[in-house]
């Protein structure tokens, strides 16, 4: 007889095959299992063969609902065990510490490594710990088996540090004693929460002119009236994208793969808008049709309340102020010819537009200064984003977005800058910083040229232009016409930041 029959694939066999099963074999293929169960009951209680105890991280010097996620030991008076998250360098130096004994070198020590102030991050885990999207991390939460969760104020040090200094998760478990594969986790919902509550709450686009005052009142004094924003488009590297979006996703800029962002910030630094990521290989003007805030901007929706005066000639010579109703933006030559768009000029032809357009872009830095700062602040953005999916890469570019607005806020480094007057036309004293002295450059004749728009007479005009309406190198010479006439008079001002303690 053929006992390989009466075993559960035996008489799967014989199902297979048609034959029918009768009561012996029934009978007989509960007496395998029983035999199988008496066997391996006997090899149990076998003595010198017992089964070695699981060193799954649990252990008796640990109280049961206490989670041990991270295969650390630690030394407790003289014994080895497995160590727990409040156990590590980070929850006794950074949470168990009390903040009045950290001096000014720890404090600073702790914004480079972390990039934020050592109150404000406390300030901050209050935040996450009452986010909907973290409650799987909040204080007192348990898992189904009753273990507590993973402390949130480490889970947040390891994504700020994951963010500024792009370290491995596997590096970060080494310093919690928490998984890696636990950061991770937090990290999809941080960058989450960061998308969905950080970049609406600190990135804010202004709905009417009183929002953007400074800004505006900034240009002016540097004699750009009516300019409320410096755009510019940036690369960040993709290091996982699909093999489908490889080739649209490498420009001709970078050789790898990578998303591009088109922001646009004040001369504080401030972000004020910024798009989705879009493929590399997409110029500037292909991104501009995909920001709100520039195409806004263009059909006239955006600050269409605000109105500026621009210095022009008259037929007979005099000086005459007109009216304007709308506002304009700062560009390089990448972008479209819209009227709110200004560039430079590329090919000048009078030293009048030579220096408008030096002095454009010495302020159109802006943008690229705030570029700068974000990719050295937080490294992951110019290292590249270790994403799984490009909807990962554009939240982890607006959480960064979110958190530098953040940071100017508790620096104070958003308020209203003090303006530096220009040197006169007729001082030999050289210009205190670069931009300005490029403002003198080239010596050409009209440099001497003065013209008082204190005596001339002055007419206004009746008309009011609409900024969008016009066409764009008709506004553009009506602008560099109103900065000739204010240089001539030394009435342009160059504004100057506030200077702000390394130890703060």
């Amino acid at each position: 007889m053929n006992r390989n029959r009466f075993t559960p694939l035996g008489l799967l066999q014989s199902m297979k095959e048609g034959r029918d099963i009768d009561e012996e074999d029934d009978t007989l293929f509960y007496k395998s299992i029983k035999r199988s169960r008496k066997r391996r009951k006997s090899h149990k209680n076998k003595p010198g063969k017992k089964r070695p105890r699981s060193s799954h991280p649990t252990s008796s010097s640990t109280s049961t609902n206490e989670k041990i996620s991270g295969y650390m030991y630690v030394l407790d008076n003289g014994k080895i065990r497995l160590g727990t998250p409040y156990d590590s360098l980070w929850w006794i130096n950074y949470v168990l510490l009390p903040p009045e004994k950290l001096n000014a070198r720890q404090r600073m020590k702790f914004r480079r490594r972390y990039r934020m102030p050592y109150e404000t991050w406390k300030d901050f885990v209050e935040v996450l710990n009452s986010a909907p999207l973290l409650r799987k991390w909040h204080k007192g939460s348990v898992d189904c088996i009753g273990q507590r969760s993973s402390p949130i104020e480490l889970l947040s040090l390891g994504a700020l540090k994951y963010l500024g200094r792009k370290c491995t998760f596997d590096c970060l478990e080494e310093l919690t004693f928490i998984s890696e594969r636990t950061h991770e986790r937090f990290f999809k919902k941080f960058i989450e929460f960061g998308e969905s509550t950080l970049y609406t709450k600190y990135v804010i686009t202004p709905t009417n002119h009183i929002e953007l005052q400074m800004q505006l009142d900034m240009m002016k004094s540097a004699g750009f009236p009516g300019c409320c924003a410096s755009s510019d488009a940036t690369h960040v590297m993709l290091e996982n994208v699909r093999f489908g979006l490889r080739q649209i996703h490498k420009g001709w800029k970078l050789n790898k793969t990578a998303r591009s962002y088109n922001i646009s910030v004040t001369h504080t630094r401030r972000i004020l808008s910024s798009t989705s990521g879009h493929p590399s290989r997409w110029n500037d003007q292909s991104i501009a049709w995909f920001d709100d805030f520039l195409v806004s901007m263009r059909n006239g929706e955006l600050l269409e309340d605000y109105q500026f005066e621009l210095y022009e000639y008259g037929p007979d010579g005099n000086i005459v102020l007109r009216k304007y109703i709308g506002v304009w933006c700062m560009v390089d030559n990448g972008y479209h010819d819209w009227p709110t768009t200004i560039p430079p000029y590329t090919l000048c032809t009078t030293t009048i537009a030579i220096r408008w357009s030096q002095w454009l872009e010495s302020l159109r830095k802006d943008v690229e200064c705030t570029i700068g700062i974000l990719k050295k602040r937080w490294s992951l953005l110019s290292k590249g984003v270790q994403a799984k999916n490009i909807v990962d890469a554009d939240r982890v570019w607006k959480t960064c977005c979110a958190l530098h607005n953040m940071l100017l806020e508790i620096d104070g480094l958003d308020e209203m800058w003090q303006p530096e007057n220009m040197s006169s036309v007729d001082d030999n004293t050289e210009p205190r910083y670069f931009s300005l002295q490029r403002l003198l450059d080239p010596n050409a004749e009209d440099n001497n040229e003065t013209v008082d728009i204190t005596t001339v007479p002055r007419t206004m005009s009746s008309d009011t232009s609409v900024v969008s309406n016009l066409d764009f190198e008709y506004f553009r010479e009506k602008l560099t016409m109103h900065f000739d006439i204010l240089f001539k008079q030394s009435k342009i001002a160059w504004p100057v930041g506030v200077k702000v303690p390394r130890s703060v």
